[in-house]
């Protein structure tokens, strides 16, 4: 009874998760591959219901295509490390879990090296999946099988500037999500799906281009999420 009761409180707080920078270099027919690492932690307040925070380890990669020389199709897959939720005093914990997502950049205007910023669009949805294997209730863990499941929707409106071998950017990107939570006991399955409302977030980020091909991704993301996001990107023809 207490694992069905947790589902149905769970399902309809928690938003789903998402990997990657929220701008890439576009160039037209050129691929671009980027190594990311991520810390993510959300915290939703929820009135009367109360607070769920989640929080975990990302790696992943981000892989883009430059379609034109302003648009770029980007999919992205990752792994959760030690993903951890919690709310109203219980404590959900997992080894591991996975994402996966696709994205479409827009260069709407390019930004001028010391004349004016850019400003760069985004848009895409990502799907994840973290099985939790136990759970910490009044300070004892206990073994369960449960899913979390979702899809993420969000978009992005940045403006960005060129600054010698530094390309900053900054703005807001909205989301909002889906999300199944399930439990897979043989003797009392049950299996609640909620929407997550949506959201707005601060974004900023500092690319460094090492070389031509090269550069160096910096971003976080911070309000009603907070996330730090490191990796590099690499193009080739």
């Amino acid at each position: 009874m207490g694992a069905v009761c947790s589902v149905a409180f769970l399902a309809g707080l928690v938003h789903a998760r998402d990997l990657g920078v929220l701008v890439l270099p576009v160039h037209q027919g050129k691929f671009t591959s980027s190594l990311l690492y991520e810390n993510l932690k959300i915290q939703d307040d929820f009135d009367t219901r109360g607070r769920v925070d989640f929080k975990s380890n990302v790696v992943g990669a981000q892989f883009s295509y430059g379609i034109t020389d302003q648009i770029a199709l980007g999919i992205k897959g990752g792994t959760f490390v030690n993903p951890q939720a919690d709310a109203q005093g219980s404590q959900w914990e997992s080894r591991a879990g996975y994402l996966y997502g696709i994205d479409l950049y827009n260069e709407v205007f390019p930004a001028t090296p010391g004349y004016r910023p850019g400003i760069q669009l985004s848009a895409g949805v990502t799907g994840f999946q973290v099985p939790f294997d136990r759970t910490n209730v009044s300070g004892s863990w206990q073994t369960v099988d449960q899913l979390m499941s979702g899809v993420e929707y969000h978009g992005a409106v940045l403006a960005t500037f060129k600054a010698g071998i530094t390309e900053p950017y900054a703005g807001v990107r909205g989301f909002g999500s889906n999300v199944t939570w399930k439990d897979n006991q043989a003797n009392n399955p049950a299996s609640i799906t909620g929407h997550a409302h949506g959201n707005i977030s601060l974004v900023a980020g500092l690319p460094v281009q090492i070389t031509k091909d090269v550069r160096f991704e910096a971003e976080g993301r911070f309000v009603n999420e907070t996330a730090v996001t490191v990796g590099f990107t690499v193009a080739t023809f």
